[in-house]
C-alpha cells in the first residue's frame, strides 16, 4: 500500500483553498480601505475642529484667513499618507473641507455650519463609500454628526 495523496485529493484541496481565498480577499481589501479611510476622516475632523474654534473666536463667523493660503496650516495638523492635504472653501457661516484619496478613487468632504461639523460625505463609487462606513442619506453617502 502506497502512502501519500492522490491527484484527485490534491485537486480537491486546491479548489477548496481557491474558494476560501476568493471569498476572503474582497473582505480583506474592504477592511484595509476602511482602515485607510480613518486617516482621511480624522484629518477632516481635526481641520474642522480647528476651524470651528476660530469660528467661535471670530464672533460666529469663519475668519477669511481660513480660505486664503491655508495649505501650510492644514498640513501642520494633518497626516497625509493615504489622503492629500485637505482644502478649505466657504465663507461666513459655512465651511467645507475636502480631502482626496491619493489614488484618486474617492474624496471626503466635511461640511461645517454655524461652528459645528454637520457631516462628512464620501464622493466616489457607491460600494467604496459603503465599505468605509458611510450611510446613504438623501442621495448622498454621509457620516452624520448632527444626531
Amino acid at each position: 500500500m502506497k502512502k501519500g495523496f492522490t491527484l484527485i485529493e490534491l485537486l480537491i484541496v486546491m479548489v477548496v483553498v481557491a474558494v476560501l481565498v476568493s471569498v476572503a480577499l474582497p473582505k480583506y481589501y474592504a477592511s484595509m480601505e476602511r482602515g485607510r479611510s480613518v486617516e482621511g476622516i480624522n484629518n477632516l475632523r481635526a481641520v474642522s475642529d480647528a476651524a470651528n474654534a476660530q469660528y467661535i473666536l471670530n464672533g460666529n463667523s469663519y475668519p477669511s484667513f481660513l480660505f486664503s493660503s491655508n495649505a501650510q496650516n492644514v498640513a501642520d495638523i494633518t497626516k497625509s499618507q493615504y489622503f492629500g492635504t485637505p482644502q478649505i472653501t466657504g465663507s461666513g457661516t459655512e465651511l467645507r473641507v475636502t480631502s482626496v484619496r491619493t489614488d484618486g478613487s474617492y474624496h471626503l468632504l466635511a461640511y461645517n455650519s454655524g461652528g459645528e461639523l454637520q457631516y462628512i460625505q464620501c464622493v466616489g463609487a457607491a460600494d467604496t463609500c459603503l465599505n468605509i462606513g458611510m450611510e446613504l442619506s438623501g442621495g448622498k453617502y454621509v457620516m452624520d454628526f448632527t444626531k
